[in-house]
């Protein structure tokens, strides 16, 4: 009887157990409760001297085609010679569901910078070729630069 009854808590705990790790997995897709800037400052400080410029949430919604009323924040650094296609794009959601519409508007920005650096500018065509789109729940980080993968590191430290 004993036997019986001590499997009935083990059973118990290990459905308990299950439950807890689907409420978990369920309940954090990620991201972070830090704001796009918070985010985006040690990023910020490892840009090269006049490597790129801030630009307004405008000119992101522009640049990328998609909704500000959408995003909780942006952070928008690009180049101002036409010639260079450095820029890299710092985005809190409201709703992590619309990450993949976001991630969509970037590899499309992206496609329409090779197709017009492509047959001129190989160097440039290169680092857009190299581009960096990650989403981590919330958050959407992007960057085209010489320096990408330093960028996204100090991006993930931030998180």
């Amino acid at each position: 009887m004993k036997y019986k009854n001590y499997m009935i808590y083990e059973v118990l705990c290990v459905v308990l157990l299950f439950c807890f790790i689907v409420w978990v997995c369920a309940t954090h897709s990620g991201g972070t409760q830090k704001s796009a800037d918070e985010v985006a400052a040690p990023v910020i400080s490892s840009l090269r001297q006049d490597q790129m410029s801030k630009k307004t949430n405008a000119d992101a919604g522009k640049a990328f085609g998609i909704d500000l009323d959408k995003t909780d924040g942006i952070v928008y650094y690009a180049n101002d010679n036409v010639m260079d296609v450095s820029e890299m794009l710092i985005v809190k959601l409201n709703d992590s569901n619309d990450a993949g519409e976001f991630k969509t508007a970037i590899q499309n920005r992206v496609t329409d910078q090779e197709n017009l650096y492509k047959n001129y500018a190989p160097e440039q065509y290169a680092l857009l070729e190299d581009s960096v789109i990650k989403i981590n729940g919330n958050i959407i980080f992007y960057c085209t630069a010489v320096n990408s993968d330093e960028l996204y590191e100090a991006y993930k430290k931030a998180l």
